[in-house]
């Protein structure tokens, strides 16, 4: 069965963007019910702006590379080496900038902690440029279990980091959090060198069109990327900037469960992109089609148990995890429950919209977005708090999932009929798999 095939390819990938979870419950039981609320609350703020940084870059410089490496003939040494150098220049730009703006950016934060941990920012983004760049080369090249252990050397080493130094009693700041994250991302990127031996020596110096190639399809991918990094780091910065770190430590312990919705999109670009790209260039519409359907009614069968438990029983988690901490984020987590029902929409359709190459839709997508979502935090946040960035976070999520899918609609005809019409293929995959692996053990 062909989304067999694809299922398959993804296992790898599946495993690699299961780690964030994993990372984040470690985060949940070594670091949120351990650091002091405003400790927590600051380092949340630095690492969303961390990530804020490294998703445009990515998508300026890193998403090019993965578009044109996943084509038939892959990305020219020049290309790579541009997207290297485009990637890097950004990152060392954006973070001295902050550096030398971190006593207003303090300030607009209501932080005065914030302006002293600015300084280690570039640290963190220079650790993570190898890191990134290997791991969208070993994407392209459907190398999944490389890039698995890439991401290992990050996800799984920081939680081992933390509690190797709460044993010792060093780790009780939001700075001894930072020092953590720069050793895994260094691991990680230490170890992209080594997995990715073979590809990296193939980059080259780029000529100006190649460099100029890279950035007319990143400048285009900057608008969706933007848009999704709006809706999923901003309200952090708004709750911080209208109610202060304590905040956005109560909020974001409710958030971190959204983690395992996080990795969806991730999961479903890791294939389905390049298999777009692919089967577009051959021309094969009919099986782009039911690619895209069986990808949506996969994932939202995958996700419906995950939306259910934290509608229904949001203060286990609490209870159990945080040990009675931070009941006050229950209700935030119950709002975040419907993500599960619009995050399917969203990794699917912006993922084919990018493998068909229509990057100029998915930035005008994304500037529309940008003032929905900055209307809805802007209205919410100040009467409602957490509850409100949550409402605001989630509302912005379903708008850029339906619009998404209304202009991916105009390239790949899929309806509601037609993807529910799938769950027999999806349950027949499954029927399929446990079959096999029931005979396996005779």
């Amino acid at each position: 069965m062909e989304f067999g095939k694809h299922l398959r390819t993804g296992v790898w990938g599946l495993a690699g963007k299961a780690l964030p979870v994993a990372y984040g419950l470690g985060y949940v039981l070594l670091v949120i019910r351990v650091l002091p609320e405003e400790e927590f609350g600051n380092f949340v703020l630095l690492q969303e702006i961390f990530l804020i940084l490294t998703g445009l870059a990515t998508a300026i410089a890193l998403q090019p590379l993965l578009k044109f490496a996943s084509e038939e003939g892959g990305a020219g040494r020049g290309v790579m080496g541009a997207a290297f150098i485009v990637h890097a220049a950004f990152l060392a730009v954006t973070g001295i900038t902050l550096v030398v703006l971190r006593e207003p950016v303090g300030m607009v934060l209501r932080s005065s902690m914030l302006i002293d941990l600015l300084p280690y920012l570039p640290a963190l983004l220079a650790a993570a440029i190898l890191r990134n760049f290997v791991l969208a080369l070993l994407q392209a090249r459907f190398r999944l279990a490389a890039a698995f252990w890439v991401d290992a050397a990050h996800f799984l080493g920081a939680p081992l980091l933390v509690w190797g130094y709460s044993r010792l009693n060093m780790f009780n700041s939001a700075l001894d959090l930072v020092m953590i994250a720069i050793i895994s991302l260094s691991a990680s990127s230490a170890v992209g060198v080594i997995v990715a031996r073979r590809e990296l020596p193939a980059m080259a110096l780029p000529t100006g069109a190649e460099v100029r190639k890279v950035l007319d399809y990143g400048t285009f991918a900057l608008g969706g990327v933007v848009s999704y990094l709006f809706t999923t780091k901003a309200d952090t910065l708004f709750l911080s900037a209208f109610a202060g770190p304590v905040a956005v430590a109560v909020y974001n312990a409710a958030k971190v469960f959204t983690r395992v919705f996080d990795m969806i999109p991730q999961v479903v670009q890791m294939f389905v992109l390049p298999t777009t790209s692919r089967l577009s260039s051959r021309g094969e519409q009919h099986a782009l089609q039911a690619l895209g359907e069986k990808a949506v009614s996969f994932t939202t069968i995958a996700t419906l148990p995950v939306t259910l438990l934290f509608l229904l029983a949001p203060g286990l988690f609490f209870d159990v995890l945080y040990g009675g901490r931070y009941q006050e984020a229950v209700p935030v987590l119950r709002v975040f429950s419907a993500l599960g029902l619009v995050v399917p929409l969203y990794a699917v359709g912006s993922s084919i919209l990018m493998g068909l190459g229509e990057a100029r839709s998915v930035f005008k997508l994304g500037l529309q977005m940008l003032f929905l979502s900055l209307a809805g935090y802007l209205i919410l946040i100040p009467p409602l708090g957490a509850v409100g960035a949550a409402a605001a976070y989630t509302a912005a999520s379903a708008i850029v999932a339906f619009t998404t899918t209304r202009r991916l609609r105009a390239q790949v005809p899929l309806t509601v009929g037609s993807i529910l019409r799938r769950e027999r293929d999806v349950r027949s995959f499954i029927r399929d798999a446990f079959r096999k692996g029931a005979d396996r053990t005779r």
